[in-house]
């Protein structure tokens, strides 16, 4: 596992320089950033790797994979704040805290965007449809993360393990005969942090849904059978 600070003062360099700039050429970000000619940088994360940030004047964009955004204090506490996946950003806040800092932490392989924030701040000014993109996004991304909040509200363990499951499968899973499948394996002990649940606790309500098969595993990966028999699960608890 990799640890990285980005921010003003660090280095990024030590992160794989990605080839595949013209996979992400419909992307709306990237579009607008080469149609007018704005410098910004792709970075590849493995599985695992954690990007630390405590006073960002830079913006990144998710192009692929997902993240989980981690408050850390100093005395270790953590807590988990969102999971953000393709098309949502982070960094761009500006914070100046000794007590605390940020983590973003790959679930699979992701891949991302980074530019600094004065040039998007500069684009909203001088281009009137790019400003009403940046708040439209801001506004979907503050729905997205009161979803995860009522994810991870819930005081059964079962059901925000089943949320956080359907809400993985709608963001990151394909379509398959049997079911959806996500597109990254997931520790039990990653899913347990996520929710704020013990990893034996995670373990055993997997094990439950294997045996009432409504979901399995394939090749380490998830597949959900049936998301609405599923959902139930929510409801009965």
């Amino acid at each position: 596992m990799n640890k990285n600070h980005l921010n003003p003062q660090k280095s990024i360099s030590t992160f794989s320089k990605s080839s595949s700039e013209k996979f992400f050429s419909c992307n709306p970000w990237l579009l607008f950033f080469n149609n007018n000619k704005m410098s910004y940088q792709i970075f590849l994360l493995k599985p695992n790797d954690i990007i630390l940030f405590n006073n960002s004047s830079r913006i990144y964009i998710i192009l692929m994979g997902s993240l989980i955004i981690t408050k850390v204090f100093k005395s270790t506490h953590k807590i988990t704040l969102n999971l953000l996946t393709v098309g949502d950003t982070f960094g761009q806040l500006e914070v100046a805290n000794d007590n605390f800092y940020y983590e973003a932490e790959a679930i699979g392989k992701t891949k991302i965007a980074c530019i600094n924030y004065n040039n998007i701040i500069r684009a909203c000014s001088n281009y009137p449809p790019f400003n009403l993109f940046f708040v439209n996004h801001l506004i979907c991304r503050s729905e997205k993360a009161y979803h995860f909040v009522e994810i991870i509200s819930h005081k059964s363990i079962t059901s925000r393990l089943v949320s956080l499951l359907l809400l993985l499968a709608e963001q990151n899973g394909t379509q398959i005969n049997s079911g959806i499948i996500l597109n990254f394996t997931i520790t039990h002990k990653m899913l347990a942090r996520i929710i704020g649940g013990s990893r034996v606790s995670v373990t055993r309500i997997l094990s439950e849904l294997l045996k009432t098969k409504l979901i399995s595993i394939q090749k380490k990966k998830i597949i959900i059978h049936s998301p609405i028999l599923l959902s139930q699960r929510i409801l009965n608890k």
